[in-house]
């Protein structure tokens, strides 16, 4: 994404971004995205942050006990910890 349009997407976020912002920074491993979204988290909301770079999704392998399944982890970027910062 150009740095003109993520510098705008930072200048513009909203107190929801801002707060889904400050919960994936206090977890570096992330989120899973289930759960962001059971703390009030938009799945649209996810998407924004992604698109402007201040968060990526990562697929996760897990196994609970002999069961193996995928979980979608919500992850802060260094853009999004530096949004923080600004």
């Amino acid at each position: 994404m150009d740095d003109e349009i993520r510098m705008r997407a930072i200048d513009f976020m909203t107190r929801d971004q801002r707060r889904a912002l400050r919960r994936l920074a206090d977890v570096p491993r992330g989120i899973a995205e289930t759960l962001m979204i059971a703390h009030g988290f938009r799945r649209e909301l996810i998407d924004v942050l992604v698109l402007a770079g201040l968060a990526t999704v990562v697929t996760d392998i897990v196994r609970i006990g002999e069961e193996t399944i995928r979980v979608d982890l919500v992850i802060i970027t260094d853009a999004g910890r530096t949004a923080l910062e600004g």
